[in-house]
């Protein structure tokens, strides 16, 4: 896998401050390091230059321009890596990266689907250079596909889209490959987007929930590196038998990490092949609990050994994406990514050094975060171009109308409606997805979402589109309106009055706002549904996912009313042209 590249006059510089012939720019001094390859805790001060650990020992050579900063019983441990996330939570990439790196998350490995179904694509690799440049190491994984039905999928996926993509050092891995089904069967396009990602040196990402261990080999042999999927320990050990490497998932929608914690015993918690992610909370689960920092407590509190525990967060996960000659440890060469700890039951760092800077001390980020300039790499994705009337909106008829029914946040199974009334039977509620610009829309049926509800529009999906939700027409119709207005966002509308909105600008899935903000507003949302009928812990799950092909058993998409396991339309969607 292709390495971060470091001049000579950088290899020069550095090992002069390791000989001692030049003064560090920083030295930790006087506490004890906890070294991810030996598995020991060692007393030893880390000299500081350019950004980079130059020196780990006895030595500390200083001079007049040193920095002295004292860790006298403190533990410094790498910073900590996520290495699958989704912008699954209204924040932008900044926003998160000012919330994470006081909790000690220094690099994360992120999702570019939004990027790629939105981002101007000559600007594209511009801007994850601009956002990888931020104190937050942020790497990607390239989608080879859409997440949903798309009707302008094979030119936002196209291989000649993709492939110059793929040469960008700050692209570690491609996928995730949702469309496991299409791979296993050999499906030819697919098949050769994996072939091409791994011909750039990438890491292929998967995503295989309830997968059988016999058809994990079938994966494992068509190039799929990891899996971010199992629930239970012996889907775990399965795909560790199968030769994968198991990213174990604690977050906001599943938080299986006490139960996984029993494959990382013995050998196993340091086999290298564990890691640790929070697969793209909800932002209200990192206010409320953190981000990497809270899965390494909630591993060790489980009985995952400390340090196991701390390289699963740390070079597991910078060996996987061959970056542990760059994150990962603290060791001379690497990038100076260090957190200061009281005690390693207590990852909840003091004090975050990232790139040899001090950036969060106390809880409280001290370094400021540039803002890319979104309006050139996100132009709005959504805009008032036409005006969705209440006609639009009508619930399908039928003795037996296939409807979904939401069976938790992000599961749907399918029930049958006797629709053939005026009015739909108690707790079913229309559900439409519309085009932004009016060429189509998909109608269905939705049970299991809300006792209660007037309108609800929001372009926070896996789609490009407006999802709409409700009882009322015109309620339905004032809230597509209102979304389209802010340029994505979604609204919330009783009677005639819009009584919540939250712009989401930036791909119709993020906002400008801070972090505060953002877990504000996803509070103030999630008690106004709560109110109506709401019954489940992840409403923005259940937003995100209603059009994700992969989750059984119906997804609404352009084509219609998708049967996700039979492959085929239940419903379909209407032109409107």
């Amino acid at each position: 896998m292709r390495r971060t590249t470091r001049t000579a006059e950088d290899l020069r510089a550095l090992a002069a401050v390791a000989r001692g012939d030049v003064a560090a720019d920083l030295i930790l001094e006087g506490g004890r390091v906890l070294n991810v390859y030996s598995g020991e805790v060692l007393e030893a001060n880390v000299a500081i230059a350019g950004g980079r650990i130059a020196y780990v020992g006895s030595r500390a050579t200083t001079g007049a321009e040193t920095s002295i900063f004292p860790v006298k019983g403190r533990i410094l441990v790498p910073g900590y890596i996520e290495p699958h996330a989704h912008p699954a939570g209204f924040s932008n990439p900044v926003a998160l990266a000012e919330a994470v790196l006081p909790l000690g998350t220094t690099a994360i490995v992120l999702d570019t689907l939004h990027l790629l179904l939105h981002a101007r694509e000559d600007d594209l690799p511009e801007f994850l250079a601009a956002l990888s440049a931020l104190p937050l190491h942020y790497y990607w994984f390239l989608r080879l596909h859409g997440q949903g039905h798309e009707d302008r999928e094979r030119d936002l996926f196209a291989p000649e889209r993709l492939e110059p993509l793929l040469r960008l050092e700050s692209v570690r891995a491609v996928g995730e490959v949702t469309r496991w089904p299409a791979l296993q069967a050999g499906e030819a396009a697919t098949a050769a987007a994996v072939a091409a990602g791994l011909a750039a040196g990438r890491r292929v990402e998967g995503h295989a929930p309830g997968v059988s261990a016999e058809r994990l080999q079938t994966l494992t042999a068509t190039g799929i590196s990891s899996d971010h999927e199992a629930m239970t320990p012996e889907e775990a050990l399965a795909r560790l038998r199968a030769g994968l490497y198991v990213m174990l998932r604690h977050s906001s929608i599943r938080r299986d990490l006490p139960q996984l914690a029993s494959v990382a015993t013995a050998a196993r918690a340091f086999s290298g092949r564990l890691m640790l992610t929070t697969d793209g909370p909800n932002p209200v689960f990192i206010d409320e609990a953190g981000y990497i920092d809270h899965l390494i407590a909630v591993a060790i509190e489980a009985g995952v050994p400390a340090i196991a525990a701390y390289q699963m967060a740390t070079n597991n996960p910078a060996a996987y994406y061959g970056l542990d000659e760059e994150i990962g440890a603290i060791a001379a060469g690497r990038l100076a990514d260090i957190n200061v700890v009281s005690d390693l039951t207590r990852p909840r760092p003091e004090v975050v050094f990232a790139r040899g800077r001090l950036v969060a001390e106390g809880g409280r980020l001290t370094a400021a975060l540039p803002q890319p300039d979104w309006a050139k790499y996100l132009p709005p994705a959504y805009a008032p171009s036409w005006q969705p009337g209440p006609d639009l909106f009508h619930p399908p008829q039928g003795e037996f109308v296939p409807a979904m029914h939401l069976e938790n946040e992000v599961i749907t199974r399918r029930r049958d409606v006797r629709a053939d009334g005026a009015a739909l039977p108690p707790g079913i509620l229309q559900i439409a997805l519309l085009d932004p610009e009016g060429q189509w829309i998909s109608r269905a049926l939705l049970s299991g979402f809300a006792e209660r509800l007037d309108g609800l529009a929001s372009t926070f999906s896996v789609v490009r589109g407006v999802t709409v939700i409700g009882a009322a027409p015109t309620a339905m119709a004032l809230a597509a309106r209102r979304v389209l207005e802010m340029g994505g966002g979604v609204a919330l509308v009783e009677g005639e009055r819009v009584i919540f909105d939250f712009p989401l600008p930036l791909a119709g899935m993020m906002s400008r706002e801070s972090f505060p903000t953002v877990v504000s507003a996803v509070r103030t949302l999630t008690t106004l549904l709560r109110e109506r009928g709401y019954p489940h812990n992840d409403l923005l799950y259940t937003l995100l996912f209603l059009s994700f092909d992969a989750l059984p058993d119906l997804r609404l998409t352009y084509r219609g009313l998708w049967d996700v396991k039979k492959q085929r339309v239940l419903l379909p969607g209407e032109d409107l042209r």
